[in-house]
């Protein structure tokens, strides 16, 4: 009797098998789904601190430098991690009433026109690239917008 049963157990298991087979191969896409969306979800973070060290940097500069040409390169340098051609730095000048600075001799919004009360406002727009295929869930074209607006007051 011992034994009929054990041969039952092995003949089972041998049976299983193929279950074990299928239902792994459905669990295995979505696990797989979820270690590459971490990993996705990882690097936006990282990207989307960088930019935002970045323009930390550049508005500091522009507040003690007020100098728009300076800003820019950088922005760039402390992002160097980044793709620069898909970097877009915006760099404006705002009255504490969020309109921009105005003044002779420079365009509105220049950082010619700061006073002391003023806002120097740094804007990095940026595209990640997923690395995981979620065309589903997002744009089809597999890319996250990305924005970082840093504003520092002009003393």
């Amino acid at each position: 009797m011992f034994m009929s049963n054990r041969r039952r157990l092995v003949n089972r298991s041998s049976d299983d098998e193929g279950a074990v087979l299928i239902e792994f191969a459905l669990v295995i896409g979505l696990f797989f789904l979820l270690v590459f969306g971490m990993v996705d979800f990882g690097l936006a973070i990282n990207t989307k601190t960088q930019m935002t060290n970045a323009g930390r940097e550049g508005a500091r500069l522009g507040t003690v430098n007020l100098d728009a040409v300076s800003i820019e390169p950088k922005v760039r340098e402390v992002a160097g991690g980044l793709d620069p051609a898909i970097l877009v730095v915006t760099v404006t000048c705002e009255n504490p009433d969020d309109t921009p600075c105005d003044g002779p001799g420079f365009p509105l919004g220049d950082l010619g026109n700061a006073e002391a009360g003023d806002s120097v406002v740094v804007t990095l727009d940026y595209q990640y690239n997923l690395i995981t295929p979620l065309p589903g869930f997002i744009d089809s074209d597999n890319k996250i917008d990305l924005q970082s607006v840093t504003e520092m007051r002009v003393e």
